[in-house]
């Protein structure tokens, strides 16, 4: 964001902040891969001067360097590992305890084997799940078993330390507790008494445009044949929260049934016989992972 004017770097073809990466100097989208320099005219005078916001990993870099400037500090992430080169040079720094601070993605945590690791933070932990994500409680388990496994796999004395705005979280506290049966049971009573998976089925469907009218439209029409088909509720159509990807506009219904009816394919069957305009595109997403 610029300090003077307030303008967000974002992407042209999706509706999201492109995320600035200092390795290439580029601000890159995640989503659609679009690059662009940061070199930009400002409103008020002279040229765009730039504010990096939100935890990434080079930006940490800097303020970990500052602060701990005799310490030998990398970073571990798919933009500094793309050969394999640089990848068994970190490996091998890591084996022999040459480096003291590994700053890395959740890619840090995904089966690697660092013997002398017995101190972990979790910078900007979120337990919210955004909204959008069913499995958030289950993912953030397995995150927290994960990051057990990398700090106390060899030494009795580790520590794992979370960063989060949200201390008070139900989910943070009983993790830290490490109590996960009681979160399961907890879950499960939600699930339950919100109609929720496993106690129903979920078929997503996201309907995407080249307009966020024609997206919406069609979204509708295919909702008043869905409803022919009993047992069902279909819920929507709404805008994608990831509302627009690689130009095009995504609205979602969401069908929900009971656990035990074989609705599926009476689904594909009604969607297979529908005449769909070829401006829009359906994707069918039985047993969504989440709701983006």
């Amino acid at each position: 964001i610029c300090k003077k004017c307030g303008y967000k770097q974002t992407c042209s073809n999706c509706s999201f902040y492109l995320t600035f990466h200092k390795y290439s100097n580029k601000a890159v989208c995640h989503h659609c891969s679009f690059e662009k320099g940061l070199e930009k005219k400002c409103s008020f005078d002279g040229s765009c001067e730039f504010l990096m916001y939100g935890p990434g990993v080079e930006k940490i870099f800097d303020e970990v360097k500052g602060i701990f400037p005799n310490k030998e500090i990398k970073i571990f992430s798919s933009d500094y590992l793309k050969s394999k080169e640089k990848t068994n040079k970190i490996f091998k720094e890591i084996k022999t305890n040459k480096i003291n601070i590994l700053i890395g993605t959740q890619m840090i945590s995904k089966g690697f084997n660092f013997p002398k690791l017995n101190c972990i933070v979790v910078i900007d932990a979120d337990f919210s799940g955004r909204g959008y994500d069913l499995r958030t409680t289950e993912k953030n388990i397995q995150l927290y078993h994960q990051l057990s496994g990398r700090a106390g796999r060899f030494s009795s004395e580790s520590l794992i330390i979370y960063q989060t705005l949200s201390p008070e979280n139900i989910i943070l506290n009983e993790l830290i507790k490490n109590n996960p049966d009681e979160i399961l049971k907890n879950e499960l009573i939600s699930r339950k008494k919100n109609f929720l998976p496993p106690f129903s089925r979920l078929i997503a469907i996201i309907i995407s445009a080249n307009s966020q009218s024609l997206s919406s439209e069609g979204a509708t029409e295919i909702k008043k044949h869905l409803k022919k088909i009993n047992g069902l509720e279909v819920m929507g159509p709404v805008d994608s929260p990831l509302l627009k990807i690689k130009n095009k506009y995504r609205s979602r219904l969401l069908i929900r049934f009971e656990e035990k009816s074989l609705k599926q394919k009476l689904v594909s069957k009604l969607l297979n016989t529908l005449k769909i305009s070829k401006k829009i595109k359906l994707t069918v997403d039985v047993d969504p992972v989440n709701f983006g």
